[in-house]
């Protein structure tokens, strides 16, 4: 019987891990990886290629990737080149016979492979055609792609305009645009023009067939985007001129701005049914033989302007031994938005000095320990008495509250007063001096323990421990091992009692 019992059980424990194995699929999982293996895709990087231009050479790049991440072997890739022989041919390469470029690899995963193209001499601009991709493997199904070549391309230049370095608020700043064309094929839709302001930069007028589109993702600090189809061709070796000179004028937020502008060939144009006369291109003549090298160009523009960054302090009532929160309010009254377009970063410091006698138990995420002369690590964030809070991209209407929650020692003042004050991110910016800095004041409750105060001022105080947002560091108030010293003996002393009584209980 107890071997039966024991074939039982043997079989009984076999039955529920081949139950284990079917609910969790272990069999099936290499089965999916063997299937996953089995698909394989080739893609080109891009499906639009121009030959014939700046440089006339070019590369074509195929990728590929097993799916799962899975291995495919003996694998053999193809890029059929007959269906553009006529106007361009392949570089010398090991891999290239004629009009057909492979790749032999023992195995694959992911991976990619260029083709350099050249034109052929004397081939007709503007021809086209279409280049394939496609392959085998041993044990997978490979999936190809294909991209389409053109012998030419259209390549736009614009003029470029000098930095405005010395505007003030309410200058008005005029760009006489032209673009040109110095590749083979025309622009024989138009072209469309992109212009792109800063906060301090305003673009004047309208026109019917402009509009102003989301500037989200422009990057740059960008805040308005417009776009203009202007269906006059733009044919090669040929200069245009805009009908009508743009127009910006400096606004009273100006300070460090830029207006960036770009013209791309255009596919289609939106109906012009805005407001205003029509923007349009007019033909001024042969395209020069220098200037810009890029369908683009940013200028920017400095003003002379600035922004007054406001403070305001607090006055708190607290006990030695307890703790009070301290609230510092930076305000910014502009006008100017302070940015800085070329670094794409500007901040407001701003430094707070807690009230002698206090140390730090909680603080503001964006506040840390004063940067150190030398540049070494300023050590850890609680427990100080002095920060520096930073401020990003600050602008017209910000308005900032810094809570500081601090530790009161035993030998704090009666009256201990700190200090807020913004520091200066550019000589001149802030000329109002007389709001810069203020003061964060702490009284001290007369009588009473730490655990019976009452807030005082627009601040609060209480005797337990603050919900910080770190540990209170080796403040160095003095009285610490006093009072660890009096906490052991009143544990001891109670451990004692309990003792006794247990021992009386007991008899």
């Amino acid at each position: 019987m107890a071997r039966r019992s024991r074939v039982r059980a043997v079989a009984t424990a076999a039955g529920a891990v081949a139950l284990v194995a079917w609910v969790f699929g272990t069999g099936p999982a290499r089965a999916d990886t063997a299937d996953a293996a089995r698909e394989m895709t080739v893609r080109f990087t891009e499906h639009e290629v121009f030959i014939g231009t700046e440089p006339a050479a070019v590369n074509v790049v195929y990728r590929w990737k097993v799916a799962g991440g899975g291995t495919a072997h003996h694998v053999h890739l193809t890029v059929d080149l007959s269906k553009v022989a006529d106007f361009a041919e392949p570089a010398p390469s090991q891999h290239c016979n004629g009009n057909l470029c492979t790749l032999d690899l023992a195995s694959a995963t992911s991976d990619f492979h260029p083709i350099t193209l050249v034109p052929k001499p004397g081939a007709a601009i503007g021809s086209s055609g279409t280049v394939t991709v496609s392959g085998t493997a041993s044990d997978a199904t490979v999936t190809g792609d294909h991209l389409t070549l053109t012998n030419g391309k259209t390549q736009l230049k614009v003029s470029a305009s000098a930095d405005q370095l010395d505007q003030v608020p309410g200058d008005t700043l005029t760009y006489p645009l032209h673009v040109w064309n110095n590749g083979q094929l025309p622009a024989a839709k138009g072209v469309q023009l992109r212009i792109d302001t800063t906060a301090g930069l305003h673009l004047q007028g309208s026109w019917a067939n402009c509009r102003d589109v989301s500037a989200s993702g422009r990057g740059g600090h960008i805040v308005r985007s417009t776009l203009c189809d202007l269906p006059t061709p733009v044919e090669p070796g040929r200069q245009y001129a805009l009908s009508s000179p743009l127009h910006v004028k400096v606004g009273d937020e100006a300070w460090r701005d830029k207006i960036f502008y770009e013209f791309t060939p255009l596919t289609s144009a939106a109906p012009a049914n805005g407001p205003g006369t029509p923007l349009s291109l007019v033909p001024s003549g042969a395209m020069p033989s220098d200037g810009n090298t890029t369908p683009y160009f940013t200028t920017y523009v400095n003003s002379v302007n600035h922004a007054d960054f406001a403070v305001t302090g607090d006055t708190v009532t607290g006990r030695r031994g307890g703790h009070a929160t301290l609230h510092a309010t930076v305000i910014d009254r502009g006008p100017a938005v302070v940015q800085f377009v070329q670094d794409d970063y500007a901040s407001l410091p701003v430094l707070v000095k807690l009230p002698p006698g206090t140390k730090a138990t909680k603080i503001p995420d964006n506040c840390q320990p004063p940067p150190t002369d030398d540049g070494s690590d300023p050590g850890p964030r609680m427990g100080r008495s002095s920060y520096q809070c930073d401020f990003g991209e600050p602008a017209p209407g910000d308005r900032h509250v810094l809570s500081f929650t601090v530790a009161i020692g035993p030998r704090t003042p009666a009256v201990s007063t700190g200090q807020v004050r913004t520091l200066e991110i550019m000589p001149g910016l802030d000329p109002d001096a007389s709001n810069d800095s203020a003061a964060l004041t702490l009284r001290l409750a007369q009588g009473g323990s730490a655990g019976s105060g009452t807030a005082g001022g627009s601040g609060s105080v209480s005797g337990g421990p603050s919900a910080g947002s770190g540990p209170l560091a080796d403040t160095g108030f003095g009285g610490g091992r006093i009072a660890w010293a009096a906490g052991a003996l009143l544990l001891a002393g109670g451990m004692a009692l309990a003792l006794s009584r247990r021992s009386r209980g007991g008899n």
